[in-house]
């Protein structure tokens, strides 16, 4: 339980209880979790999208269900993901890449992609069939999060000094790999079937491919990074979800 609040905690902004320290190997460990926190943050899109659709339209109940999850997650990974953008883009050695992505600061870049990214997601949200929409609520933030424990498996951490991602990376072990993979498994397959299954096998080949891609680039894996991931196999997870949806 303490690892699962940890996890909460740290992946929204939810504050159960505030004597529960942040420790690198707890929160390492925590990842176990993830899957978890991300069927809690589904939950309660569920539970909006359920009762908003009797008195709004359902693009506009679309777009409230996006700034939910980025409120409730508060940003963390859509920051990750813009600053991903901005080192990848403007860096030419793995050195500038990683002080490019430690800026604060938000590039054009950077900023074109988090937009074109939202937009992806709403768009896809919104083409979503009606009877599969609580399903699918449920299950892409969970997927995301998983998505973020297989990239610290096969990865380690780029920068020489500490930072966000570290924990992650050195205290994760392949039980609490294994369990966050059962959890999304069977989770996914309840929700959506083998659709589901389909799903986490092209999630977890792109986790993989991104662990390898950034291994080539920087060197290992940052905390910004972790969120990129993320928000990307969000997205990658909606876009299956219509493909299969129309082809099986």
């Amino acid at each position: 339980m303490k690892r699962f609040i940890i996890a909460l905690q740290f992946l929204t902004i939810v504050r159960i209880s505030r004597n529960i320290q942040l420790e690198p190997k707890e929160l390492g460990r925590s990842m176990g979790y993830f899957p978890m926190v991300g069927l809690v943050l589904g939950f309660i899109l569920v539970l909006f999208n359920t009762f908003s659709l009797r008195i709004l339209p359902a693009p506009v109940v679309d777009a409230i269900l996006i700034i939910i999850l980025i409120i409730s997650t508060g940003a963390l990974h859509l920051d990750g993901l813009a600053d991903t953008i901005d080192g990848l883009a403007g860096g030419n050695s793995r050195e500038e890449i990683l002080q490019i992505m430690r800026d604060s600061n938000t590039g054009a870049i950077g900023a074109v992609g988090l937009t074109m990214t939202l937009l992806l997601k709403y768009t896809a949200l919104m083409s979503i069939p009606h009877e599969t929409k609580n399903q699918v609520l449920l299950a892409m933030p969970m997927i995301g999060r998983w998505s973020m424990v297989e990239l610290s498996l096969f990865s380690k951490y780029a920068r020489s000094t500490e930072g966000i991602g570290l924990p992650f990376t050195a205290y994760l072990r392949k039980r609490e790999f294994l369990f966050a993979s059962a959890t999304a498994i069977l989770a996914s397959f309840a929700l959506l079937g083998i659709k589901g299954i389909i799903i986490m096998i092209v999630i977890g080949l792109f986790a993989w491919g991104s662990a390898k891609f950034l291994k080539g680039k920087i060197g290992g894996i940052t905390g910004d990074t972790f969120g990129a991931v993320n928000e990307i196999s969000e997205v990658l997870a909606l876009i299956l979800v219509l493909v299969l949806l129309k082809n099986f």
